[in-house]
């Protein structure tokens, strides 16, 4: 019985040892280092996702319409998958749109600003920039629709040029019997001299009414700007200028940006402390500027890298 166990132990061994069997005739012969299907890389180039990540490295964020990184942003927000990382996105580029479309306003520029509103809308149709953007919107409307009207009256109507009609040619001469009469010297009349013109005084000059001062509203309220982190972090100093109308009762609207050194780094935060200033009240609203300017903190210029 040993025997016979040692001999069974002996040939598995051998078989172990032997070649593979042959695979089934008539079946598919199956390799171990046959590599899984892989995914198909161009379809997830072609991912809204992937398009708007290329668009935001190649400086479109929010142009040319129709391919650039917001619009891409919202296209992927409609895919589960990429639903939560483009939402985060979209928050974070929000400001930048904002800025963009009070610059648009800034230069007149009424359409840009209002495809920008779009796509603010589009990211978060509750946000709190819409209600002035769209004020501001249809007052630059408005005011480029007067003045186009103004133009329109002070242009003069073209020139009507009239020919002057032909004269009628003048009766031929009819030959007379009587010899011709010759006139003497005496006869030619004198031209009575014309007198001269008499020169009238020059007009009296009258003194220009000097306009009256209008006095800018105290500043009551100031507030602190909200320090960047990227320029806290880069320890990079700068300022913005932003222009505004001051309400009759002090409040501020209408916040837009002039410029900013450097470009682009203050511009949210200077547009957002100038809506949180106050000043004394009028009768009118006035036209005002400001100059926000961001000074490092005590200690913050000497950190280490």
């Amino acid at each position: 019985m040993k025997k016979f166990g040692m001999g069974l132990v002996l040939l598995a061994g051998l078989t172990a040892c032997g070649p593979a069997p042959d695979p089934v005739s008539g079946g598919p012969a199956v390799s171990a280092s046959t590599p899984a299907a892989l995914p198909d890389a161009a379809a997830a180039a072609e991912a809204p996702y992937a398009r708007a990540t290329e668009a935001l490295a190649g400086q479109r964020m929010m142009s040319p319409a129709g391919d650039n990184a917001i619009e891409h942003y919202l296209a992927a927000r409609e895919d589960a998958a990429d639903a939560i990382r483009a939402q985060n996105a979209l928050a974070e580029l929000q400001p930048y749109v904002v800025i963009a479309a009070e610059q648009a306003l800034a230069r007149g520029d009424a359409s840009e600003a209002e495809r920008l509103q779009g796509l603010i809308e589009r990211i978060d149709a509750r946000a709190p920039a819409l209600p002035r953007l769209r004020t501001s919107i249809d007052a630059l409307r408005r005011e480029q629709a007067a003045q186009a009207s103004v133009v329109a009256l002070e242009t003069p109507p073209p020139a009507v040029t009239i020919a002057p009609r032909p004269s009628a040619a003048p009766p031929p001469a009819v030959a007379s019997a009587s010899p011709p009469v010759t006139a003497s010297a005496s006869a030619v009349p004198t031209p009575t001299p014309v007198p001269s013109a008499v020169e009238a005084p020059p007009p009296a000059t009258v003194a220009p009414r000097a306009a009256p001062v209008v006095r800018t509203p105290r500043l009551l309220q100031d507030a602190q700007p909200r320090y960047p982190l990227p320029a806290l972090r880069a320890r990079i100093e700068g300022q913005a200028e932003v222009a505004f109308t001051i309400q009759p009762d002090g409040r501020v609207r209408d916040v837009r940006l002039l410029s900013s050194t450097p470009a682009g780094l203050f511009d949210a935060s200077a547009l957002a402390v100038a809506q949180r200033w106050r000043f004394e009240a009028s009768d009118q609203a006035h036209a005002s500027q400001r100059t926000v300017r961001f000074r490092l903190p005590a200690g913050a210029e000497g950190g280490s890298d």
